[in-house]
């Protein structure tokens, strides 16, 4: 018998998922199971490493070194407008096409630094010194190692698995839809980007971005419109909180609390609508895919696309985190923002505090997770308690060890 059980309807929301305590051990922030994470995972769904707005025009590219994948990958938008995504690899001996520096820029033709092999935007071979030297049949149909490349919404998502097991629509699945119009190039626009070099198990971070229990703790000073005096405490309800089969949304509400603002929050607060929580952002139109329960005091969702993507979604700005492991203690973290452009100095001004004011929360939630990942490995944690509230951790969990120990059972297969 439970007898802690009393109210818990997220659970019963989803009575399919397992309850009790979760065994840790140090098992999921072992070397080993990260292999089998990079392995069974990273290099076997789509992943999201830019968006198309970052390479708009025709021979625009980016390159995107990638240790979780262990690869270098080159993102370019062809001479028809379409966006391709190869290895960054010379076809004749591997020298990698652009160096560490040449991270962006625009070309009509990659040349090979190494023995100036040419390649066109397209990966097809265009041009070879000294091609008499060379037998014809092994340079016919020579092109650059190509990737899976897919888009939803402005995003540029890539497979590496040669024959991937869906589709990029089949991946997303029901949340494919429901987000038309939203990230609008021409309304939103990147405004900064953080980039930390972390020591924390990247599973560690998702844990504190899909649950909202943490708040009146960790970021009980910042923006969250609560503090040690309103006697209130953030809860997501079961409504707001959407499981799918690997990916996961939850909704948080705004209103929940008040305190006296800081002459300089004031003033940006005057001037820009600068925090997911001003109120003036109530009542935005959104659509359906967005604060799917309709709720009034919406704020914004956290959305996170398995296992490595975490979109901060809401009306006044977007942020999207992507979580880069190479190790399992070592994380590289970016997070991009988006926001509306200021119209003026004193807009300006409101804008850059809400961006300070966003750092503050990524990086408070950081510091959780390098803290997680140091007991973690320790071995002295052998099991996790979830609460309700934590519905969407456990998910993670479940999701992440079935696909590794697939993944492990079908080596133990070949290997057989």
């Amino acid at each position: 018998m439970n007898m802690l059980n009393k109210q818990m309807p997220a659970t019963e929301k989803y009575e399919k998922m397992p309850t009790g305590r979760v065994d840790i051990d140090d098992a999921l922030a072992s070397p080993a199971y990260f292999e089998a994470e990079r392995e069974g995972i990273f290099k076997k769904v789509w992943l999201n490493l830019a968006r198309g707005s970052d390479i708009p025009n025709p021979g625009d590219f980016v390159v995107k070194t990638i240790e979780t994948l262990e690869t270098s990958i080159i993102l370019v938008r062809n001479k028809e407008g379409q966006i391709n995504a190869f290895h960054n690899a010379c076809a004749h001996r591997g020298m990698t096409l652009c160096g560490k520096h040449e991270t962006s820029g625009n070309k009509k033709f990659f040349a090979c630094p190494f023995h100036d092999w040419v390649y066109d935007t397209d990966g097809v071979l265009k041009a070879v010194p000294d091609r008499q030297f060379f037998a014809e049949e092994d340079l016919d149909g020579v092109t650059l190692s190509k990737i899976n490349v897919g888009l939803w919404e402005g995003f540029i998502f890539i497979n590496l698995d040669a024959n991937p097991a869906q589709t990029l629509e089949e991946f997303l699945g029901d949340m494919y839809t429901g987000y038309e119009g939203y990230f609008n190039d021409d309304k939103l626009k990147l405004v900064n980007r953080y980039v930390m070099e972390t020591d924390m198990n990247w599973k560690f971070y998702v844990d504190s971005s899909i649950e909202a229990y943490h708040a009146n703790v960790v970021h009980i000073q910042n923006n969250t419109g609560q503090n040690n005096e309103s006697g209130t405490i953030l809860h997501v309800d079961a409504e707001a909180i959407r499981l799918y089969d690997q990916h996961r949304i939850i909704g948080i509400p705004s209103g929940f609390g008040d305190r006296q603002l800081s002459p300089i929050e004031g003033l940006s607060y005057q001037y820009g609508s600068i925090t997911p929580y001003d109120p003036r952002s109530a009542g935005s139109d959104m659509p359906p895919g967005i604060n799917c329960n309709n709720d009034p005091n919406w704020a914004f969702d956290i959305v996170e696309f398995f296992p490595n993507i975490v979109l901060f979604v809401s009306a006044p700005l977007y942020a999207v985190i992507r979580l880069w492991p190479s190790s399992e203690n070592k994380c590289l973290y970016e997070a991009d923002v988006y926001m509306s452009e200021p119209e003026n100095a004193a807009a300006r001004v409101a804008l850059e505090y809400g961006l300070l004011s966003l750092r503050d929360v990524l990086r408070e939630d950081v510091n959780t997770a390098e803290g997680t990942t140091t007991m973690t490995r320790s071995g002295a944690v052998k099991e996790y308690i979830f609460s309700d509230q934590e519905i969407a951790v456990r998910h993670n969990y479940k999701v992440v060890d079935d696909m590794v120990q697939a993944w492990l059972k079908s080596k133990a297969n070949i290997g057989a």
